[in-house]
């Protein structure tokens, strides 16, 4: 019996030690890890700065070199680099530094020769004005956005972005406030801060061509299967905005899913449960054509970095 308040103590004072322990650990638990080192302080996989009392290095932060395919690294910091390739730390894909960059990127050294939309495959010239007669979109000729060339994200930026720290709380970072006092959107702040988001931002394997009517039209909207729904002209993309669902034509469900699988397994991005088993059994039933494996290729040559759902295609 006389022992048991020694062992109680220990056990106390294991579970503190414990504690202080991950306290003291950079960027641990919830924060996902550390993205980066800034002026001495870690940057965390949320958009935050921990707490942490250690000091970090540059070199001492960076993991596997990130191929040299788009231009010199650039180092993380508080503003946007501008003209150059961003630098996020770890085994990222070596993205284009602004948004900008990336749909020139899109437009001229993926889609040059296979200048079609992904959701309806319409057809579009050099001057990114589609031809709504080749997709069954006629019906929408006298929309001015549906005549015009978008980037479209496959897995929506609001949805990524809305778990990190500067998309929710743009405020609490100094680097976001605007000189006559107003605060950034949370996508422009995390634009500015967070070299994580910039990258996944960016990420060439979920930016597609897309009508812009129907890019504005999908919004932020999760991929799934619904009843009914509005759908425009002939093409079969249904859009349900009671549930905020948009259900893709069938020859480009598998595409679709292998980006939301690549795009998660990249950047750690959530994807629920439904989700999984959705994009596992469209994976399933459309394997990658030639092109999507012929995208895939071009897009490793300027990132350094391929889909391994389409590189490695099985199924799931």
């Amino acid at each position: 019996m006389a022992r048991k308040p020694t062992v109680a103590i220990g056990f106390f004072a294991a579970i503190v030690f414990s504690s202080a322990f991950a306290a003291n650990t950079p960027c641990s638990g919830k924060k996902g890890g550390v993205a980066g080192c800034q002026n001495g302080a870690f940057l965390c996989r949320d958009g935050s700065v921990s707490t942490s009392k250690q000091v970090c290095t540059d070199a001492g932060v960076a993991a596997t070199p990130i191929p040299q395919t788009v231009a010199p690294a650039a180092p993380a910091s508080n503003t946007p680099t501008r003209g150059r390739s961003a630098a996020p730390p770890g085994d990222l894909p070596r993205t284009a530094a602004t948004f900008t960059q990336a749909k020139k990127l899109v437009y001229e050294r993926i889609y040059f020769d296979h200048q079609r939309t992904l959701y309806c495959g319409c057809q579009y010239d050099a001057d990114r004005q589609v031809a709504l007669d080749t997709c069954g979109l006629q019906d929408l000729a006298s929309n001015k956005r549906a005549a015009r060339i978008e980037a479209e994200h496959v897995f929506p930026a609001a949805q990524f972005g809305n778990f990190r720290t500067c998309w929710r709380e743009p405020a609490s970072f100094p680097q976001c406030h605007k000189a006559d006092g107003e605060t950034l959107s949370g996508r422009e702040c995390c634009l500015r801060v967070d070299p994580v988001f910039v990258a996944a931002h960016n990420d060439l394997q979920n930016l597609y061509p897309e009508d812009g009517y129907l890019n504005g039209r999908r919004s932020d909207y999760n991929w799934g299967m619904v009843s009914g729904g509005t759908t425009y002209g002939t093409c079969d993309m249904r859009f349900d905005g009671s549930v905020r669902r948009v259900q893709p034509p069938v020859a480009i469900r598998g595409e679709i899913a292998r980006t939301m699988f690549y795009m998660r397994d990249t950047y750690g991005f959530r994807l629920s449960r439904q989700d999984q088993q959705l994009y596992t059994a469209w994976n399933n039933q459309n394997p990658p054509d030639d092109w999507e494996i012929e995208r895939n290729r071009r897009i490793k040559e300027i990132q350094g970095m391929g889909n391994a759902y389409v590189e490695e295609y099985r199924r799931l």
